[in-house]
């Protein structure tokens, strides 16, 4: 974990701007009844495999997807840090704790390359300590 404290989406937001803010308000709001305003987030670094792998791109005609993975892969290889991905962390039975809310092609690469930890803002609704859904 990086930090102990808890954070909204929009303060973290503002400290880092997402590309893709708005469908992951959209996507907090419809799919889990989470505002951008409630103090959920955590940022912390998530074993990869703990991610649902439902987010994997596996079509080969995908070939956008695959050339923006290679090049974030390259970015991954000359040591530069990525910006972080959007998880919500949904305690499961089948061993993928984390569901990725934004940040596909970034996972895909961080995947490809075996890298055992992703960087996240990491929201935790009724677990961990967290609230629960405020909408």
């Amino acid at each position: 974990m990086v930090g102990d404290g808890w954070a909204s989406l929009t303060a973290l937001n503002d400290e880092v701007p997402d590309h893709d803010h708005g469908s992951t308000v959209d996507n907090l709001d419809h799919g889990f009844q989470v505002s951008k305003h409630l103090e959920c987030w955590r940022k912390e670094y998530v074993r990869t495999r703990l991610v649902h792998p439902n987010q994997l791109i596996d079509d080969p005609d995908d070939v956008d997807g695959h050339m923006k993975v290679e090049s974030i892969g390259e970015t991954l290889r000359a040591g530069e840090p990525l910006p972080a991905v959007v998880l919500i962390h949904q305690p499961d039975e089948r061993g993928h704790p984390y569901q990725l809310i934004e940040g596909r092609h970034r996972y895909n690469a961080i995947h490809r390359e075996g890298w055992p930890l992703i960087f996240a803002w990491v929201a935790h609704v009724s677990c961990c300590g967290g609230p629960g859904p405020d909408l």
